[in-house]
C-alpha cells in the first residue's frame, strides 16, 4: 500500500498541497464526502469530453462523469446553448417560467406516467418530497426502503445506509424509517407483512447505485407492486441514477414493474441542478388538496436548469441507448473475465453503462448488497483507486458509468490497459 501511494503522491503534488488547503476550509477537506478518499483527492482544474485536468496537469479518463450526471459528456454543446439561452433571459426568476414548463412538457412526452410532477434542485430534495406527499396522501406515517439504498440526505431516508442498516436513528419525531434486504423476497415479505396497512410507500432505486449497482430482480419488483396493490401503499421508483440512463425515460419500461411515483435526476438535465419527483396525479393533487409544503427551494425551475435540461433532453432523444448499453456489457464482461484470474475475492456488478468492481474479504455464491456492504474490503479498494489514477483513470466504486463518448475503440483500449494494470499493482 505505501509504495502505491508513494507513487501517488509524486504524481499530484499539486493536489496534495491543494489539498492541505482545503482541510482549513471544509471538513474533511470536501463538500461531499464521496469526494475524499486516501491518501487525498485529485484536485480538478477543468472537464472535457470524458477526460479530467487535474492541477498538476494530468489528463485523467472519467468514468464518474460528475456522480453519473453527465450522460452526454462534460462541457457539451446542449450545456453551452442551454446556458447561453439562460444568460440571455436571465439565470434566476423566482417565478413561473416559460422554460419550466417547455422542459416539464418534455419530461412528461419521455415519462407519461409522470402525469404531474413537480421541479427541484436535487435528488435529495426530491425522495424528501415525494415521501412527504405519500403520507399525506395514505395518511400513514411509516417509510419503507432497501437497506443500503442511498436516497440523499435527507434525514427521513438516510437510515439504513450503512451496515448494521440501524433503523429509525435519524429519523424526526412519528416518522418512521423501516428497512427490508433488497432482492430478498421472503425476508421483505416477512417484514411486510408485519406492518401492513401502516405503510404509507416503499421507495426503492430499481438499481441501487451506492449499494452495488445490483438490480431488482423480477420476483422481487412483483413482491412489492403485489403487496402495494393489496394495501395501498404507494411504491416510487428512485429513478435519481436509472432515469434517463438506460433508455430515454424510465427504467419500469425495461424491467416491467410500473411504480405509483417517481424521482429523477441527474442524467435528465445532463450535469445541471435538478431534481423530479412525481406520478400519479391522484396522488400528486394531495399537494394541492392539503396545502402541503413541498415546493421549497429558492433555485427550483430555476432557466439554467431548465434550459440545460431541455437542450440535453433534445439531444438524448438522438441517442443510441442500445449501442451504449452494450457497451457497458461488454466491457463488465471483460472485467469479469480479468477479476475471475485474481488471488483474492472480486465480483462485478452493474447494468446497462453501469459498472462496479468489489473487492471482498471472502468468497460469495450471490453478491447482494448486504454482502457487498458489509464485507467490502474498504483498503484494497482504496489502494484500487490509487491504482487506477496512477494508471490515469477516474474511478467510483472501481467502476463508473459511461456516457456517449466512451464508446469508441480507444478509449476501451485505453480503460481496459488501465484496469489490467491496477489489478496487477494490488
Amino acid at each position: 500500500m505505501g509504495r502505491i501511494f508513494e507513487k501517488y503522491a509524486q504524481k499530484f503534488p499539486k493536489s496534495k498541497e491543494l489539498y492541505e488547503k482545503s482541510r482549513t476550509l471544509f471538513p474533511n477537506g470536501v463538500c461531499h464526502d464521496i469526494r475524499n478518499y486516501p491518501p487525498f483527492p485529485v484536485v480538478t482544474d477543468r472537464c472535457e469530453g470524458i477526460h479530467m485536468h487535474d492541477v498538476d496537469g494530468n489528463i485523467i479518463i472519467d468514468l464518474w462523469m460528475g456522480h453519473y450526471a453527465n450522460i452526454l459528456g462534460h462541457g457539451t454543446e446542449a450545456q453551452r446553448k442551454g446556458i447561453e439561452r439562460a444568460l440571455t433571459a436571465g439565470v434566476h426568476h423566482g417565478t413561473l417560467n416559460r422554460y419550466q414548463i417547455e422542459y416539464a412538457e418534455m419530461v412528461q412526452q419521455a415519462v407519461p406516467e409522470l402525469e404531474s410532477m413537480r421541479l427541484c434542485t436535487s435528488g435529495t430534495e426530491a425522495t424528501m418530497y415525494v415521501t412527504r406527499v405519500a403520507r399525506a396522501f395514505t395518511g400513514r406515517h411509516i417509510i419503507v426502503k432497501a437497506e443500503g439504498g442511498w436516497h440523499g440526505g435527507n434525514s427521513v431516508l438516510s437510515t439504513g445506509v450503512v451496515p448494521p442498516f440501524v433503523k429509525d436513528k435519524n429519523a424526526p419525531e412519528g416518522q418512521k424509517t423501516v428497512t427490508v434486504p433488497y432482492n430478498n423476497v421472503e425476508k421483505t415479505a416477512e417484514i411486510l407483512r408485519s406492518y401492513n396497512d401502516e405503510i404509507a410507500a416503499i421507495i426503492i432505486e430499481p438499481m441501487m447505485g451506492s449499494g452495488g449497482g445490483i438490480t431488482a430482480s423480477p420476483a422481487y419488483l412483483k413482491l412489492l407492486r403485489d403487496f402495494c396493490d393489496l394495501t395501498g401503499t404507494l411504491l416510487i421508483f428512485d429513478e435519481v441514477i436509472t432515469g434517463f440512463r438506460f433508455r430515454y425515460g424510465s427504467i419500469w419500461n425495461i424491467l416491467g414493474v410500473k411504480p405509483d411515483l417517481f424521482t429523477f435526476g441527474k442524467a435528465a438535465a445532463g450535469g445541471i441542478h435538478i431534481g423530479i419527483y412525481g406520478g400519479r396525479k391522484d396522488v400528486m393533487d394531495t399537494i394541492t388538496v392539503q396545502k402541503l409544503f413541498v415546493g421549497g427551494g429558492t433555485y427550483s425551475a430555476n432557466p439554467v436548469a431548465m434550459c440545460v435540461g431541455i437542450e440535453t433532453l433534445k439531444e438524448l432523444q438522438k441517442q443510441d441507448y442500445e449501442k451504449l448499453n452494450a457497451a457497458g456489457d461488454a466491457f463488465r464482461a471483460k472485467l469479469v473475465s480479468m477479476t475471475a484470474k485474481l488471488s483474492y475475492p472480486s465480483y462485478v456488478t452493474g447494468f446497462g453503462s453501469f459498472f462496479c468492481v468489489h473487492f471482498t474479504d471472502e468468497r460469495f455464491d450471490v453478491i447482494t448488497p448486504q454482502i457487498v456492504m458489509a464485507n467490502s474490503d474498504k483498503d484494497r479498494e482504496n489502494l484500487f483507486k490509487a491504482a487506477m489514477l496512477i494508471n490515469n483513470v477516474f474511478t467510483m466504486h472501481s467502476g463508473g458509468a459511461f456516457s456517449f463518448m466512451h464508446t469508441d475503440e480507444v478509449t476501451n483500449n485505453k480503460l481496459t490497459e488501465a484496469y489490467r494494470k491496477s489489478f496487477e499493482m494490488i
